[in-house]
């Protein structure tokens, strides 16, 4: 059986070797949050134990109210914060695939949201995908964006179609729209 962290409504699956949250894109579950480090805690499964590590971020990781230092063991039922982000450790059901999931759940989450959040958001992005679209969506031109990835455009052009099809996006308005109502993309102020 595998774990999952809930904020809410939303849950969000520990996959992979380490389940790393934080501000940053490269997050796998982004808080935009300032009080959160762009990378704040880790999570990992070591013989079936869950497990929370504070990545010396500048706020701390508390779970049940308490500072961590190092790594900690987790049970079901434990709150962890992180920022202003509290997260509460569930046991994933055993029928749920993780992939399956991971791939429809919402993947960023802070105060710029509106009503729900599209799914799948960020989740069916890689890593390189989710900051490609980070630069494309706040309107970054895509050599530019090739220059800052050490990426040729044709390969800018490649992951721009890549995020289009997985998140059902046809055009770059399409993708800046959908990064607002996400809330990855904040509308000017004014």
């Amino acid at each position: 059986m595998g774990f999952s962290l809930r904020s809410g409504h939303r849950q969000y699956i520990i996959v992979g070797d380490v389940f790393v949250v934080g501000r940053g894109l490269d997050a796998d579950l982004v808080l935009d949050d300032e009080s959160v480090s762009r990378r704040h805690a880790s999570f990992r499964i070591d013989d079936g134990v869950p497990i929370v590590c504070d990545l010396r971020s500048r706020n701390g990781t508390r779970v049940n109210g308490r500072p961590i230092a190092g790594a900690v063991q987790l049970k079901a039922g434990d709150e962890i914060s992180i920022g202003s982000h509290n997260l509460e450790l569930t046991h994933a059901s055993p029928h749920t695939d993780p992939d399956a999931l991971r791939a429809t759940v919402p993947m960023v989450e802070g105060p710029g949201e509106t009503g729900e959040v599209p799914a799948p958001v960020l989740a069916a992005l890689s890593r390189r995908e989710r900051e490609v679209f980070a630069l494309l969506s706040s309107g970054v031109p895509q050599r530019e964006a090739a220059e800052k990835l050490g990426l040729s455009v044709k390969t800018i052009e490649t992951y721009r179609t890549r995020i289009g099809q997985k998140l059902g996006l046809k055009s770059r308005a399409e993708l800046i729209k959908y990064a607002l109502q996400a809330g990855v993309l904040r509308p000017p102020e004014g």
